[in-house]
């Protein structure tokens, strides 16, 4: 049971730690070196695009789930990231909670304070360009097939960020895509079982 909950504590303390340096620390840099809010960053959720955003989070979110479900069916011992042997509710949750956390500092990085000041330099077209080089760049260290599979995701989540003026679809989406594939991940791991409570 150590072992379970030092698998826990790290991952979910990683992913707390994600959510601050990508999230916290460059909303503070750059609210006090430029004037630039998370606002300003795409973190809003525009009352003239409440139908857009609802329409691609949930359409484009069927579609990642689905993804990540049928990508689950192959073993790969690097997920789910917590590698406990024993599960209960409380860990899942924590697990959730972590990949929220995190995701929602990836997404505000990415499609956040990366690409909004890359379309005001360079237009929409080089910047989702760039933008979506970099996401794959930073999946390379998973896999070969995790980098590709960056460069569709990459651009449509920096597309759907840009038509409706907010991160929130690009953060919802990959929030359900991870909580997706963990739980998936797990249910079909040989060597973790469900414990319960």
């Amino acid at each position: 049971m150590e072992h379970d909950a030092a698998c826990l504590w790290h991952i979910f303390t990683t992913k707390a730690w994600g959510f601050v340096t990508m999230a916290v620390f460059p909303a503070v840099v750059l609210q006090y070196a430029i004037g630039k809010s998370p606002v300003d960053l795409g973190l809003v959720w525009p009352a003239e695009h409440n139908a857009l955003i609802w329409q691609w989070t949930l359409g484009l979110g069927s579609i990642v789930m689905l993804v990540a479900a049928l990508g689950a069916r192959k073993f790969d011992p690097q997920y789910p990231q917590i590698q406990a042997r024993v599960w209960n509710g409380s860990m899942m949750a924590l697990n959730w909670l972590g990949w929220a956390l995190y995701l929602a500092g990836y997404e505000f990085l990415f499609r956040g304070v990366l690409l909004f000041p890359l379309v005001e330099t360079f237009g929409e077209w080089p910047a989702v360009a760039i933008n979506t080089v970099l996401y794959s760049a930073t999946h390379v260290p998973k896999g070969r097939d995790e980098a590709i599979g960056a460069i569709p995701l990459g651009f449509l989540l920096c597309w759907v960020t840009l038509q409706t003026e907010s991160l929130w679809p690009a953060i919802l989406v990959h929030i359900l895509m991870a909580w997706t594939n963990t739980t998936a991940r797990f249910m079909r791991h040989p060597q973790m079982k469900w414990k319960g409570q």
